[in-house]
């Protein structure tokens, strides 16, 4: 097996980007623009022609890529497309000394094999989450979320600030950027399906769903405003809700919407979701306590760290 090595004092600011799809192009092009030297490499190697207009070099395979820089950044479709990309470069070069900034979305639990497979060959694992679309990456709304070994993070941070905004260490479990990533998405993904939920209810109603707007975000923003309080009960164990709405009062609330929907032809069946769970904690002798308490029966049976 022929092996590269990386050069006796190779320079901290060369960096590789390895998957060219539009987040991974949009990466590459912020650290050019910041003066980084940058090679890319990808599977369809067209997609890397504006980038070598711009600057950077093209490898010709994973291995050239890898050991082109001591840094690769990976933004690939997920974590099994990482380590086949890794493991086609291990075949021909020694990765040793290396780290991987991996910005490719995935499961926690498939974040800690990966982190444990890279380090069978010498190589840190930085794990990213974008919480921002591509078109906001090299602008002051750039919001990213690392995890991971501390000192190759803080290494590194003068090479992540070209992605702008703001960039936030979560975490010295590799896994924790995957974590807080679902949890979010999970957050705002909920928060679409609810707004669809409305407002097909809304349409069914032969109302103007544009006049809906201000209300929602008024609504949104209650929310916004209950958020840290409701985070901080969970941190107490504060579950009481005498001094708020109940379990007991949602799932009548939930009766009355489940009814309002159905009279109107608008499926139930996110709304149905949502009273089981509530039913599940109200049968668990919750009824009393405040809607928060969910947290504890939608991760019953769940692995505690």
């Amino acid at each position: 097996m022929t092996t590269t090595r990386l050069p006796e004092t190779p320079d901290p600011g060369a960096v590789t980007v390895v998957g060219l799809g539009p987040m991974g192009r949009t990466l590459a092009g912020a650290l050019l623009r910041a003066g980084h030297d940058v090679t890319v490499w990808n599977r369809t190697l067209g997609k890397a022609a504006e980038l070598v207009t711009a600057g950077a070099r093209l490898a010709d395979s994973p291995a050239a890529a890898l050991t082109a820089a001591p840094t690769t950044i990976a933004c690939l479709v997920d974590d099994d497309a990482v380590t086949a990309v890794v493991h086609q470069a291990a075949q021909q070069a020694d990765l040793r000394g290396r780290t991987l900034v991996n910005l490719t979305a995935d499961s926690p639990a498939r974040t800690r094999v990966l982190a444990r497979d890279l380090a069978t060959l010498g190589v840190d694992l930085v794990d990213g989450a974008i919480m921002t679309p591509a078109a906001a990456i090299g602008t002051d709304a750039t919001r990213i979320l690392y995890a991971g070994p501390r000192p190759a993070y803080e290494a590194r941070r003068d090479l992540l600030a070209a992605f702008g905004g703001e960039a936030f260490h979560v975490g010295e479990d590799v896994a924790a950027a995957a974590s807080h990533d679902v949890a979010l998405l999970t957050l705002f993904w909920s928060a679409i399906a609810g707004l669809a939920q409305a407002l097909a209810l809304t349409r069914a109603e032969d109302l103007d769903v544009t006049a809906l707007t201000p209300h929602a975000v008024a609504m949104s923003r209650l929310v916004t405003d209950l958020l840290p309080g409701l985070v901080a009960d969970v941190a107490a164990g504060r579950w009481s809700g005498a001094e708020s709405a109940s379990l007991d009062s949602l799932a009548a609330s939930l009766d009355h919407l489940r009814t309002a929907h159905a009279g109107a032809g608008v499926s139930t069946e996110l709304l149905d979701a949502l009273a089981a769970a509530v039913g599940r904690a109200i049968a668990a002798g919750h009824g009393g306590d405040a809607p928060i308490r969910l947290v504890e029966t939608l991760a019953d049976g769940a692995h505690r760290r």
